[in-house]
């Protein structure tokens, strides 16, 4: 396969790891516009991400097409590309989609991330609010111990992007719909159109610039139009954990508002009287009764981690720590 030019430092030392895929540049491309070979795991604001089959075989691979408004490749789209092309090219972590192509056409050009065959994990938190395109596969409800080991996952790649790097990244857009799941159900961590690498550290601002425009309603936190640091990606991971207990949509209407803010006025009732909790328990999580008391003890956690000020939420490690001893 031809490399794109500007990256073949990259392709020099991520390639080897898809050999094993067999696909030429012309499956990805043919598949990617095939309605039977693809679905569409979330709709971003510069590009699909697609579950994209491969010829011939089961496998697939995720794939997101990068064009501007008017179907054609221009600097910005270039920009977008090798800024995202040069973040992931530094990142080896289990819980982190990894890039492993770009494939460029005169109008387009395809970012293909490595396999994920379940699709996101909005998806199976969601299945009744998907959209035309998505992937329709039905989906048994999560258990409690893989919504567990999910939690655990993102946090543990979240964990390495803000404290396991000299220059740490903070990702800006962490949600239900940027969590892809693979055969075994391991998470990993997309979405990366908004990441930034932070200079200075994890507790220190980044230029917000364009980034508000990204974000989903739900998941994002109250300073972040005013001072964004590594506590924003806090935030949203504690929208993420209370979907995980709740089953319901981090910006479902109610009259005590989004997610977040439900749990935030309901906490300490909710605490105090375990019938009350249960109620509130994902009704699809089989087995439930054996793992309430884990349940809560992440409920708690995603209450700590959406605290209006950011200075008061735990920072990735404490909050991984929290989470491996749930409920012991």
């Amino acid at each position: 396969m031809k490399p794109f030019s500007p990256y073949s430092w990259f392709w020099r030392s991520k390639r080897s790891n898809c050999d094993a895929l067999r696909y030429t540049e012309q499956d990805i491309v043919n598949n990617h516009g095939d309605d039977s070979a693809m679905s569409i795991i979330d709709t971003g604001i510069y590009g699909a991400l697609c579950r994209v089959r491969l010829q011939n075989t089961s496998r697939a691979l995720v794939v997101k097409k990068l064009q501007n408004e008017s179907g054609t490749v221009d600097a910005s789209v270039d920009d977008r590309c090798q800024k995202e092309v040069n973040l992931l090219g530094g990142i080896c972590h289990g819980n982190i989609i990894g890039l492993i192509d770009c494939i460029r056409r005169e109008n387009f050009i395809l970012l293909v991330y490595g396999h994920a065959e379940n699709g996101s994990l909005h998806q199976w938190l969601h299945p009744l609010l998907q959209l035309a395109g998505e992937d329709d596969r039905r989906r048994p409800p999560l258990d409690w111990p893989a919504r567990r080991a999910i939690a655990i996952g993102v946090a543990d790649g979240l964990c390495y992007l803000h404290h396991g790097r000299i220059n740490p990244v903070v990702h800006h857009n962490i949600n239900s719909t940027n969590i892809v799941l693979d055969t075994d159900l391991k998470p990993k961590i997309a979405g990366f159109d908004f990441a930034r690498v932070s200079l200075a550290g994890p507790d220190q601002p980044v230029p917000v610039s364009d980034l508000a425009a990204g974000n989903i309603f739900g998941y994002t936190a109250p300073e972040y139009a005013t001072l964004v640091t590594a506590k924003v990606d806090v935030y949203s991971l504690g929208v993420v954990l209370l979907e995980l207990v709740t089953g319901r949509a981090a910006n479902e209407a109610g009259g005590d508002g989004h997610l977040a803010t439900w749990a935030q006025r309901h906490c300490n009732r909710l605490m105090e009287n375990a019938g009350d909790f249960s109620d509130v328990v994902d009704t699809g999580i089989p087995d439930r009764s054996p793992c309430l008391k884990e349940m809560a003890a992440m409920f708690r956690l995603g209450v700590d981690c959406t605290v209006k000020d950011p200075l008061e939420r735990p920072a990735m490690p404490k909050v991984l720590r929290r989470l491996r001893n749930c409920g012991r």
